[in-house]
């Protein structure tokens, strides 16, 4: 036996030694999609740290601009599980995506709004400095994405229709250009990209930030075929991400270094500014199905969705109730729901 032969062969006997079960079953393979952006925080997390491994997963991850193209990636077959906010998820599967949310990624869980982190930002030159002042102008935005449904909703509330601005569809890493070159008046998007705006563009302002007008919430979710055919893998992957969770909630600056490997063109400052604005917590509670339904009686109203779809198609809660009462510690440290 070579010298390397016999160092891999000791290798591989300390491991299995240290290890047992790793001997017996290699990590389990998942294929996930989610956002490029801070509100997958907890999944960068569990991918660096070695908290899938931990739980037994081989997890690959596909990074993605929107909801829209996770839902292709999901029904395309290329991934198992895709982070699905509540502002396009219904729509998806409305048009027939067959999944349903298993943990919570982002998103206050003991209130029944939480958008703390989608803002609408502008520059002083344009004398846009409330949505009052959006009439008339370009808004760039991801089409019937998140900041779409919180803008619309702050319009629709100040009086103005949707006909009255002119949307201009902007992918989320396009935004701070459009902003800057002019092409567009004002954008509405999701962290990191207002923090990132209001740090890089000279006389940037901030219009809105949150105010609970909306339920942004982000789950994972799973294909329903999955959660019927492999329920003791997605309970390993809850548990992961229930972990990782309650790391990010308590390495916050490391979880933001973290971040900046993960999102395009994200650098330290910035990240560490933006993940406090946001809330990671993977719990689906009593008010998190609120959210969802007063989320779709607002996608209704907007046109985005063309009936109220209960939240039993849309969530599945028997993995993250489990792993609570299994797991009590990854939740040791948040706030009961009320």
């Amino acid at each position: 036996m070579r010298g390397t032969e016999y160092g891999a062969w000791m290798l591989g006997v300390a491991l299995m030694l240290a290890c047992p079960a790793a001997a017996q079953q290699a990590p389990i393979p998942l294929a996930v999609a989610i956002g490029a952006n801070m509100n997958h925080v907890p999944s960068f997390v569990a991918v660096e740290k070695g908290i899938y491994l931990k739980h037994g997963l081989d997890v690959k991850v596909k990074l993605l601009a929107t909801g829209q193209e996770m839902a292709k990636a999901m029904q395309a077959g290329e991934v198992q599980l895709i982070g699905a906010a509540f502002s396009n998820f219904p729509m998806a599967v409305e048009r027939g995506l067959a999944a349903k949310g298993i943990v919570g990624v982002m998103g206050d869980r003991t209130a029944p709004n939480s958008d703390e982190n989608v803002a609408v930002v502008s520059r002083r030159a344009t004398g846009i400095t409330r949505i009052e002042d959006l009439k008339g102008r370009k808004l760039g935005l991801a089409m019937g994405g998140t900041g779409d449904e919180y803008v619309t909703l702050l319009l629709t509330k100040a009086g103005i229709t949707r006909e009255q601005v002119n949307y201009i569809n902007v992918p989320p890493g396009s935004q701070l250009a459009a902003l800057q070159g002019g092409s567009v008046d004002a954008i509405a998007a999701w962290e990191p990209f207002p923090t990132l705006i209001l740090e890089k563009v000279p006389e940037a302002v901030l219009v809105s930030r949150g105010g609970r007008h909306i339920p942004y919430i982000i789950n994972m979710s799973a294909l329903v075929d999955v959660i019927e055919k492999k329920p003791e893998v997605l309970e390993r992957y809850v548990a992961a991400m229930a972990e990782a969770s309650q790391y990010t909630r308590q390495h916050l600056d490391e979880a933001a270094e973290i971040s900046t490997r993960w999102v395009p063109g994200l650098d330290l400052a910035v990240s560490k500014k933006s993940i406090r604005h946001m809330t990671f917590d993977p719990r689906i509670t009593s008010l998190t199905i609120q959210a969802y339904e007063e989320n779709a009686r607002i996608l209704v109203e907007q046109k985005k969705l063309k009936a109220p779809m209960p939240w039993q198609r849309a969530m599945e809660t028997k993995f993250i109730e489990k792993v609570t009462k299994t797991h009590p510690q990854f939740f040791s440290d948040l706030k009961p729901v009320p």
